[in-house]
């Protein structure tokens, strides 16, 4: 609707102002994404050596399905104290988090997570 035609309506007393935000301006009904299979975990910790950096490629050679990481989540959020962090919230991020990419890259550690 032209906003002429709105501010007319509201000039003459047809519409309220609340009416008048709802027509130009209608609330958008958000999809969620799509949903996630598996995650992909590359880990690397350059001062461990060589075979703690084996151990964990061999660990996460083959990708984790999701459901055993929100299974993991929901074990790790028993240990998890801080009233700010809702662990429900990032399992139902990674739920619906297809094609994200994270990389993590600190002098302790190299992280590369994949969600497909």
């Amino acid at each position: 609707m032209n906003y002429k035609k709105v501010l007319n309506k509201i000039e003459k007393g047809e519409m309220t102002s609340q009416d008048a935000l709802n027509q130009l301006y209608p609330v958008k009904v958000s999809k969620p994404g799509k949903r996630a299979t598996f995650v992909k975990m590359n880990i690397s910790v350059p001062e461990e050596g060589k075979g703690v950096n084996t151990f964990l490629k061999i660990l996460f050679l083959i990708p984790v399905p999701i459901i055993f990481a929100r299974i993991g989540l929901r074990f790790a959020g028993r240990f998890i104290k801080d009233e700010d962090f809702n662990i429900s919230d990032v399992s139902n991020l990674l739920k619906y988090s297809k094609n994200t990419h994270i990389h993590v890259d600190s002098k302790d550690a190299q992280i590369n997570i994949r969600i497909i």
